[in-house]
């Protein structure tokens, strides 16, 4: 997540198009005891040209709806009473469960897996096998996401050094390890955002033009994780790279990120080669500063364009209009669209009507889904420290509130309950339309010459059992489940259904 993205470069970039369009972390073993009775999960992967979308095996399209978890991320603690991570808990994937989520975009940081060169530890990918499988058992799917934000956190500006005027001292962030932060002695100082110091640009300069081999360094972390989990469906994929940074030179790092991403998914394919039974999707991204990498920059089918969308919230952009310049990236590279992170973080009741006017516009682009940053964050995380010798906030608002000091859980954020929307979790063929309002009503229409079941969540609403309605459809169950209704029918051709509240009768 981005503190500031006001950056001149994307601001120009967007508007052209709008003018043109119109050490904490979970224990291991947490939260795993019901594991070896949950179902095993469906393997995913991408499809791309007209009808880009995300597929099961039995050929539904699927839409991932979840959070951010960066329980096991490595982050820069900045206040020693403060742990910079809260650990999840099978309480808390319970109640993701219980938001209708099946999907959770798992940070782990590559100092963590890479501490020394050529090192990798076994311990944390342990670590992010039993978040993955604690996640599973609640039908929860993974995105294994290589979070970095501001290169890591070994570009903190050391005690005692005075910045020039028009800069400030800056704490670290998380990413890479210090073996690989090579900045030449840059000046951490930060004369804007966090990701503006010299320190920071250089360390990107030194990953495009893979100085001492680190940008291979972190395609072979990639060989690490994917060689790991290749057998494992409860991972839907691999998001590549964090908000990269482009450095001092933009116009390099577009072409170098492009390489990274190419060769980073060749090492996936490789350690997948072996077993040839699961090929998971890789989530590629455009920079922290919405700068995408060319098309082409891959032949690989199974990808996913997954941008982050924080409009009208730590952006001042308009929400339409930046979702509208994303899905114009998605068709250029024909791939579908996962939002990897978008949410809000203060004024719950009016943020809550921006939420509404997100999903809206989210639901008529067909995405693929999305992942709200992030689930529940801990004091002394550096998005809420902040600076050096900075304090959080009483009560931080993600989609969980914290109490601090002491990382109170205050529970879920009412005010979100929109992005508990009812949604087609798979829905056989190609779907056509699929719009929900945050009254608990959803309109599914979709094109198959196939017979299939349709699967779609409905948050709890009071007002008892939903109803459907439709066409084409048989066998429709309506099933309670915890925090809503899992309903399930049988689709034959094309077909429609609509959810609706309990009004006193039921037909299919």
């Amino acid at each position: 997540m981005s503190t500031v993205r006001h950056h001149i470069a994307f601001v120009v970039l967007v508007a052209a198009v709008l003018v043109g369009c119109t050490d904490g972390g979970a224990e291991r073993g947490s939260g795993s005891s019901e594991s070896s009775a949950a179902p095993r999960l469906a393997a995913f992967h991408a499809t791309r040209g007209a009808n880009a979308a995300v597929m099961d095996d039995a050929g539904r399209q699927v839409r991932l709806r979840g959070v951010n978890v960066n329980s096991l991320g490595d982050y820069y603690q900045a206040d020693p009473h403060l742990p910079p991570v809260v650990p999840v808990t099978d309480a808390d994937w319970a109640d993701m469960a219980k938001q209708g989520f099946n999907v959770v975009r798992l940070l782990v940081s590559w100092s963590s897996l890479e501490p020394e060169r050529d090192v990798f530890d076994d311990a944390y990918v342990g670590r992010v096998h039993d978040a993955v499988k604690a996640a599973s058992a609640h039908g929860i799917y993974s995105v294994i996401d290589m979070h970095q934000d501001a290169w890591g956190k070994y570009i903190a500006t050391p005690p005692g050094v005075t910045c020039a005027p028009g800069s400030e001292p800056a704490i670290g962030w998380d990413g890479a390890p210090q073996w690989a932060t090579l900045t030449d002695g840059a000046d951490t100082c930060r004369p804007g955002s966090r990701e503006s110091s010299e320190a920071v640009m250089t360390a990107w300069d030194s990953f495009y033009a893979n100085r001492d081999g680190i940008m291979d360094e972190l395609v072979g972390a990639w060989s690490k994780l994917s060689t790991s989990f290749r057998e494992d469906p409860a991972v839907a994929g691999y998001d590549l790279l964090n908000e990269p940074n482009h450095g001092h030179d933009g116009d390099r790092a577009k072409t170098a990120l492009g390489t990274f991403y190419a060769k980073a998914i060749d090492a996936i394919r490789s350690a997948e080669s072996t077993t040839g039974s699961i090929h998971h999707i890789a989530f590629f991204e455009t920079t922290v500063f919405g700068v995408p990498v060319d098309p082409g920059f891959t032949a690989d089918d199974n990808i996913v364009l997954a941008p982050h969308n924080y409009a009208e919230s730590i952006d001042d952009l308009p929400i339409d209009g930046l979702f509208d310049y994303f899905a114009g990236l998605a068709s250029q590279y024909g791939t579908a669209m996962w939002v990897g992170e978008y949410g809000w973080f203060g004024d719950p009741p009016a943020s809550a009507e921006k939420l509404e006017r997100f999903a809206a516009k989210e639901d008529s682009l067909g995405t693929a889904g999305d992942a709200w940053w992030q689930w529940r964050q801990a004091c002394g995380d550096p998005h809420s420290v902040g600076e050096p010798g900075g304090t959080p906030d009483a009560i931080l608002i993600h989609f969980r509130r914290n109490g601090c000091p002491g990382d109170h859980d205050l529970g879920v954020v009412p005010e979100w309950q929109c992005a508990s929307r009812p949604y087609a979790k798979a829905a056989p063929g190609h779907v056509t339309l699929a719009t929900a309002d945050c009254t608990n009503h959803l309109t599914l229409t979709a094109h198959t010459d196939q017979s299939g079941q349709v699967e779609i969540w409905v948050p709890d609403a009071s007002t008892g059992k939903p109803e459907v309605h439709g066409d084409h459809i048989t066998d429709v169950q309506i099933a309670a489940v915890p925090g809503g209704w899992n309903v399930t029918a049988q689709a034959d051709g094309d077909y429609s259904l609509a959810v609706s509240e309990a009004t006193g009768t039921t037909s299919s």
